[in-house]
């Protein structure tokens, strides 16, 4: 019964972020399903964590399109940025889903804690913007959203640490940022984890908790669900709240879930 109250609190939580920042939840349910399935199903932490990201980027389908709703009628998308990074994330994503069980879990977790701490501090200490929005040229920007999407894949998450910072960091207001964001989480989330759930070796000693491949079905009924409803709210909550406040409470979040994933066994 913890385990479901564990999931609801976590899912009511990550629905906030997803709608206030444009993050798909997988820094948030990444931990939690990897502490769940340690503690409570006996798994050992490198099967833990492949399962965790699995989870986490199918429940960035269904969170992120609920987001991309709310942001696209609060006027936060701009479709030809998307548009323009899209297909590079489309291949990123897809690569990442077929190598990710093959990668050491020892790396994956360097990775994760060494990307969130990167991202506060670039939030933090932003470089100097441009004035005017601009973006590099086609190949460019998708060779970029093309290792945005890899690393997000990695890691289990819907790429907001990556892209708001950047988009920011070119001109682009942190709102349409985030709004934008939303829309190349759900391109990783679905490429990622439909590649993986393709690739996926089971094991045949860890089958006695309820798995669909590699994602921990009871976190999308008790997680994912109810965070929909928060994913709506909080995007409203967005456009009231100011993007110095936004940002600032952004990096402080990241820094947090770097540390408790640091001393996670």
């Amino acid at each position: 019964m913890i385990e479901i109250y564990i999931l609801l609190s976590t899912g009511i939580f990550v629905g906030t972020l997803v709608g206030l920042f444009g993050i798909g939840g997988g820094l948030i349910i990444v931990p939690v399903i990897s502490y769940i399935l340690i503690t409570v199903h006996g798994y050992s932490f490198d099967e833990a964590l492949i399962r965790a990201i699995a989870t986490s980027l199918a429940s960035i389908v269904l969170s992120s399109s609920i987001a991309i709703i709310s942001n696209h009628f609060n006027h936060n998308i701009n479709w030809k940025i998307v548009s323009k990074f899209a297909p590079g994330v489309l291949i990123g994503s897809i690569l990442i889903g077929f190598c990710l069980q093959q990668l050491p879990t020892n790396f994956i977790r360097t990775v994760f804690i060494l990307y969130t701490l990167i991202a506060a501090y670039k939030i933090l200490c932003p470089a100097v913007t441009n004035k005017i929005s601009t973006l590099p040229s086609f190949f460019l920007t998708n060779f970029i959203g093309a290792g945005f999407g890899f690393l997000s894949g990695l890691v289990g998450i819907g790429g907001g640490t990556l892209f708001v910072p950047y988009m920011t960091s070119r001109g682009i207001k942190i709102k349409s940022a985030i709004g934008i964001t939303s829309c190349l989480s759900l391109i990783i989330g679905f490429s990622s984890s439909t590649a993986l759930f393709f690739s996926w070796q089971y094991s045949p000693i860890l089958q006695h908790s309820p798995m669909i491949g590699a994602v921990y079905l009871p976190a999308i009924i008790f997680l994912t669900l109810p965070s929909l409803i928060f994913v709506k709210l909080s995007s409203d909550w967005l456009q009231k709240i100011c993007d110095k406040k936004i940002q600032r409470a952004f990096a402080y979040l990241l820094i947090l879930i770097g540390l408790i994933m640091l001393f996670m066994n």
